[in-house]
């Protein structure tokens, strides 16, 4: 799913180039135990219509048996 540059604008995002939520695919990973060498600070975030709109697409994706789940070690 394309996000639109006014919700990339929203969320803080670069908007020099398209960006896309991916609604076919999710990681499995525990937080806690998750390595990272990026900030976890907040930068911003989706309208709630927007939001609604990738929950509706993601559970479009569930009921559909396509996800796909990869999990981070």
């Amino acid at each position: 799913m394309l996000i639109p540059e006014t919700e990339a604008r929203r969320a803080k995002l670069n908007t020099d180039m398209p960006l896309w939520v991916m609604v076919d695919e999710v990681n499995y990973d525990i937080l806690e135990t998750s390595y990272t060498l990026e900030d976890r600070a907040a930068r911003g975030q989706f309208s709630p219509a927007f939001s609604k709109q990738i929950v509706l697409a993601f559970r479009s994706m569930r009921d559909a048996q396509a996800l796909r789940i990869s999990k981070r070690t």
